[in-house]
């Protein structure tokens, strides 16, 4: 039986009154195991319960609580996930994990592939590893929406690229979820020569048709670094690429529109910024379903800068800043930095980082390093106002991907570092702040 370790005890609880306390485990729920935050919520939702709990002291007890149904217990977890993690069982040939340097922190050669992250976090998954008890505790609990990558519903190509003979059964998959009522958003990572041209065509097609269970196809590109040895050949998307496939998504989106009434199919910003395109207006994204999967990220932060531009100051006293940025965001912050520059007093700069930790294509600013960074800024901004985005540190700490820390970069660069949370109202007040 999996048990679930309590961190905390809400203050005037029912837990508090049964004098349950932090250090407990709670074991079941009515005899249900508790797996995981979703076991919690949803066994602990009736009015009558019987809990088991095991005290610090290993000692038993059996607790009979009644009470309003939805009304909370007050207990706190520190971890969402307290059984094991459901891993990927897949080898994509893709993989952004396989292409990572070595020797970084084991946590990052982690593959997660668990339905409850895809629930609670918008985590895409594969729906490869499920066993059936998962299926019905999905369906049995309704967990809606889920994040699904599909890449090509064609059985045997999709065999191949994620190097998996279970992974063919992808639009059985799609259907049972839909008969269930669970909403689906899906992904296609775009590998050109793979699931391109007629296979891209054939997989927005045959996931429309599973419209509204597929809620949205969000079409990102291929991430290659440098580090590919040993990997299955593959390369980037040129700019002739991005154009064309921009041109199929928007015929599709014009058909969708009439159709269903939303776009449905949505493109990474990448494929704007490499094609150099402009990106699409907001209208283009509907919900900004997918933003967290880069898509949209752009256009709301250029839609945010134009709402408070009539707010900016005319003069701002003599000052710089200098903003961090990887290369594909040099692109999109061009027209606000000149905006910001009519300024009076004030000079904003931008300053493109190279990325030589992970190489290859990789050009987005949540991927750069502390090592690059601190290369990037050498010793010529002492003292000066540099901005970074809270996006390339570990959440919830000052950490970057190479184990930097903040502090690290500070001392080394001579900076007055800025961080910012990636917002166009905290990068101009980051800008103007004394």
């Amino acid at each position: 039986m999996m048990a679930a370790p309590i961190y905390d005890i809400e203050k005037g609880s029912i837990a508090e009154e049964m004098e349950i306390k932090a250090g407990d485990i709670l074991l079941s729920i009515n005899g249900h195991p508790v797996d995981d935050i979703l076991d919690y919520r949803f066994y602990s939702q009736d009015d009558y319960l019987v809990l088991e709990i095991e005290k610090e002291n290993r000692e038993l007890w059996s607790l009979e609580i009644e009470k309003y149904y939805d009304e909370e217990l007050g207990f706190h977890f520190a971890e969402p996930i307290f059984d094991r993690m459901k891993s990927c069982c897949n080898r994509c040939i893709f993989c952004f994990v396989d292409q990572l340097p070595a020797h970084m922190r084991k946590s990052l050669y982690i593959k997660d592939d668990d339905y409850r992250h895809s629930f609670l976090y918008g985590n895409f998954i594969t729906l490869t590893n499920l066993t059936e008890t998962d299926w019905h505790k999905i369906i049995e609990m309704r967990l809606s929406p889920l994040y699904v990558s599909v890449h090509c519903i064609q059985a045997d190509l999709r065999k191949k690229m994620l190097k998996n003979q279970q992974a063919g059964n992808i639009i059985n998959d799609l259907k049972r979820l839909d008969d269930a009522g669970i909403r689906v958003h899906t992904q296609i990572v775009l590998c050109p020569g793979w699931n391109d041209g007629e296979i891209l065509d054939e997989t927005i097609e045959g996931l429309a048709e599973i419209y509204p269970g597929v809620a949205s196809i969000g079409i990102v590109p291929v991430g290659l670094t440098g580090h590919r040895d040993k990997l299955t050949v593959l390369r980037a998307l040129t700019a002739e690429d991005c154009l064309q496939t921009i041109r199929k998504v928007e015929t599709y989106q014009q058909a969708f529109r009439k159709k269903l009434g939303i776009g449905l199919v949505y493109l990474a910003d990448e494929f704007y910024l490499r094609a150099f395109v402009d990106l699409p207006q907001t209208e283009y994204y509907d919900d900004y379903c997918q933003v967290e999967n880069g898509i949209g990220l752009a256009r709301i932060l250029l839609d945010e800068f134009a709402e408070l531009e009539p707010s900016l100051p005319k003069a701002a006293g003599k000052r710089e800043a200098y903003i961090i940025v990887g290369r594909s965001a040099e692109q999109v912050l061009h027209e606000p930095v000149l905006r910001l520059n009519q300024i009076q007093g004030l000079s904003v700069k931008l300053i493109p980082v190279e990325n030589r930790f992970f190489g290859g294509g990789v050009s987005v600013t949540g991927l750069l390093t502390g090592n690059d960074i601190i290369a990037g800024l050498g010793k010529s901004y002492i003292d000066k106002r540099v901005i970074i985005s809270e996006v390339l540190f570990r959440e919830g700490q000052d950490v970057l991907l190479d184990d930097i820390c903040l502090e690290d970069i500070k001392q080394r660069s001579g900076a007055d570092i800025r961080i910012t949370d990636g917002s166009a109202r905290s990068l101009i007040e980051a800008i103007l702040a004394d």
